[in-house]
């Protein structure tokens, strides 16, 4: 698989920028659609997109996130920063990219973002990947105030490009390699002599509202079509157990959900990237209108190969 293609969809005034891998040869299988987590961008995907070659495979930079958080285009704020704003983007990146109904995949914050839409938008995808997101909601864990303390840790500031990339090494010690260098880029603009996240705390803070606020609990009722939670074993105790306590609710709310857990930190994409590209292959194997077929069998044997 080429490396990707940087694409730019105009909405409402806002630039939203998003890779594109290509499948290696014509192929007529449902594309996959990818949404990061919260601090990180389009990049973060590439292991997973590359092998998934037979593919069409699109990775957005959300608001707040990579080249979409960088002025002049990013949104206003705080209303750009809102669900629906989120949400609307995604219709609008199907729609202009004639995605048809694509697998959504989505990792940590994006898992709810993704979730949401699927719940919100019966026939707007074919299947979810729900990637190591909260599996109930925020608001079953700790308060609002709470909240904000526990997800909005103080931001880095680097005085260097090599700073912030042995930052990234060590958060991702175990799996670190030069091919996530261009993660590391993405997620950084200058601001004087030092670099700072595209997703700046006043941003942060918005879309954490949201991630808080988001009905989880209601969502995984509402979804009509196949889906498949993901989750790591690793993290804070106190994570893990909220973790465990909302699969337990899962398994009574939304039985259809398939759950597998994964004995890695909390970026199993990075870690597994091999085994979370064959879940993605069997979930669009059995997606809405997408019948599994021998081009979808071979493209499962491929990744085991």
């Amino acid at each position: 698989m080429a490396e990707p293609a940087d694409r730019w969809l105009e909405r409402d005034g806002v630039s939203l920028h998003c890779l594109e891998w290509s499948p290696e040869t014509t192929s007529a299988l449902p594309p996959v659609l990818l949404l990061h987590g919260l601090s990180s961008n389009a990049q973060y995907w590439g292991r997973i997109a590359r092998l998934l070659k037979q593919r069409r495979v699109i990775a957005l930079d959300q608001r707040g996130h990579g080249l979409t958080g960088r002025p002049p285009h990013s949104p206003a704020h705080p209303a750009g920063y809102a669900m629906e704003a989120l949400l609307e983007d995604i219709d609008h990146a199907i729609k202009v990219l004639e995605l048809g109904r694509p697998v959504l995949v989505g990792h940590s914050w994006g898992a709810t973002i993704a979730l949401e839409f699927a719940a919100r938008n019966p026939v707007a995808a074919s299947a979810l990947v729900f990637v190591d997101g909260p599996v109930q909601s925020a608001a079953n864990l700790f308060s609002w105030e709470e909240g904000q303390a526990f997800m909005q840790p103080p931001l880095p500031r680097y005085s260097s490009f090599a700073q912030a990339v042995a930052d990234c090494r060590d958060d991702f010690e175990g799996t670190w390699g030069d091919d996530l260098e261009p993660f590391v880029f993405a997620r950084l603009m200058p601001e004087g002599e030092s670099l700072i996240l595209t997703l700046t705390a006043s941003i942060r803070l918005e879309l954490l509202r949201g991630l808080y606020e988001s009905p989880v609990d209601m969502l995984w009722s509402q979804l009509e079509i196949p889906a498949l939670a993901l989750l790591a074993r690793g993290g804070p105790s106190r994570v893990t157990a909220w973790r465990e306590s909302g699969v337990k609710q899962l398994a009574k709310n939304a039985p259809h959900v398939t759950v597998k857990w994964f004995d890695t930190p909390h970026d199993i994409p990075l870690y597994a990237p091999e085994a979370v590209a064959a879940e993605v292959e069997t979930m669009a194997a059995t997606a809405i209108d997408s019948p599994a077929s021998e081009s979808e069998a071979a493209a499962r044997q491929q990744l085991q190969d």
